[in-house]
């Protein structure tokens, strides 16, 4: 039987039927159409009974196997949607099955600090700070807790909100002045005196810079290569 002929409901009674007549080891082979419902219904929670699709899903999960995980974790970071107690456990598994999640899945705040609860290593860090919509909570937990390379990745993304005292941290921060500096320069929602007091380093680096250049080339005894025009 084609189940994607069926109406959703349909198609999950259908799946259900078939894994009640499988054997429990073989479970994990139905996430792979489970998944496909997910996404043919866009995840609309309407579309069949949510708490059925749930607990059939997390039955399959405990006999999948890590590539299956995997696979059904990529489906539903880019279709999103998920049910809440369904992404939590998801969320919960190894690495490798959560990671689509982090980086892509349509997720709340409140689940990404239980992430960073769960998680605290570098790149579960750096994933979070990568993504787009963070709100100040995750971010200024990301400030406390993250490391030079986490503040940079965050500085540098203009798709998240930082709150005050964070910018005024990183703009203060001396270890990679430079790095960060620039980092903070990509972002379009810089506050006017940290603006003022982030240029006005560039400039005195780049005239530093230029100064540094001159002189090598005076005492190399040739023409500066900084006032050629090419």
């Amino acid at each position: 039987m084609d189940i994607r002929a069926l109406e959703p409901a349909e198609a999950l009674a259908a799946i259900r039927a078939d894994l009640a007549a499988a054997p429990a080891a073989d479970h994990g082979a139905f996430l792979a159409p489970l998944g496909d419902l997910h996404a043919r219904v866009a995840g609309r929670s309407t579309a069949f009974d949510t708490d059925l699709y749930v607990a059939t899903v997390l039955d399959c999960l405990k006999a999948a196997s890590l590539f299956q995980r995997m696979a059904f974790a990529d489906l539903l970071a880019d279709v999103g949607r998920v049910p809440s107690c369904l992404l939590d456990a998801m969320l919960a598994d190894t690495a490798m099955v959560s990671r689509p999640l982090i980086e892509r899945g349509k997720l709340s705040d409140g689940h990404l600090m239980k992430v960073m609860n769960a998680d605290r290593t570098k790149a579960t860090q750096l994933a979070i700070a990568a993504r787009a919509g963070l709100g100040v909570s995750v971010t200024d937990r990301l400030v406390e807790e993250g490391g030079a390379e986490v503040h940079l990745t965050l500085a540098g993304n203009d798709r998240v909100a930082l709150s005050p005292a964070a910018f005024a941290r990183f703009s203060d921060m001396a270890a990679s002045q430079k790095d960060m500096d620039l980092a903070l320069a990509q972002r379009s929602d810089l506050p006017i005196d940290i603006a003022k007091s982030l240029y006005q380093r560039i400039s005195d680096r780049a005239s530093q810079r230029l100064s540094g250049m001159l002189a090598r080339d005076l005492t190399r005894g040739r023409r500066p290569l900084a006032l050629k025009v090419y």
